[in-house]
């Protein structure tokens, strides 16, 4: 018995060390990414999900910070790769966890990245499937900001693609900003953040 008590005291010490030590890279990983350096974020996050195997959040904070890297990068191969590996990570998420729709409209932001990339390549290739995805994502969890979002900055894309008046979009963008703030969660490192895009998209959509 007291063999068994020892054990059960030393798998527990393992995982609350183990927990400390995932909280602790995560952490890092964020700092790195406010600190403008998302490809040592990505590295990072990357190690995690290697080692947590059962968990979605580091392979889709991997592909997140790809993504994002890929948007400010002017060198198409570059942005290319980072968009391919950014895939791999969002499908590891997928596997992790199935019909989640942060993972889903994440992966319609990642076809939104090769769009920017070259729009006369995949901008009619990849517009529906963009599209269906965040409508999956907002299918699954209507109440989603991020998908909600997503959504209509698209939309905004193409309509600033047609010569379309944005300011049209001012009020449904600001509709969304409620919904970032009833996301409730109390897993960890749970997507919370996107409510400081609004202000940039009005600002691009000239609202007043």
């Amino acid at each position: 018995m007291k063999t068994l008590h020892t054990l059960c005291a030393l798998l527990l010490t393992t995982l609350v060390f183990g927990q400390g030590k995932y909280e602790q890279g995560m952490q890092k990983a964020f700092d790195y990414w406010q600190q403008n350096l998302p490809l040592e974020a990505s590295a990072l996050f990357e190690r995690i999900a290697l080692a947590e195997q059962d968990n979605w959040l580091p392979p889709y904070y991997t592909a997140n910070t790809l993504i994002v890297a890929a948007f400010t990068t002017e060198d198409a191969s570059q942005t290319n790769e980072m968009l391919e590996k950014a895939k791999s990570f969002i499908a590891t998420a997928q596997e992790r966890s199935p019909d989640n729709a942060e993972v889903i409209t994440m992966e319609g932001l990642l076809y939104t990245g090769y769009v920017a990339m070259a729009p006369e390549t995949y901008g009619m290739k990849y517009s529906p499937k963009i599209m269906a995805l965040h409508g999956k994502a907002l299918e699954l969890d209507p109440t989603n900001p991020r998908a909600q979002l997503n959504s209509i900055e698209y939309e905004i894309g193409s309509a600033r693609f047609f010569g379309t008046d944005l300011k049209t979009f001012c009020d449904r963008l600001e509709a969304v900003r409620p919904a970032f703030d009833k996301v409730k969660s109390d897993v960890p490192f749970y997507p919370k953040y996107g409510a400081e895009r609004i202000d940039e998209i009005k600002q691009q959509c000239g609202c007043e």
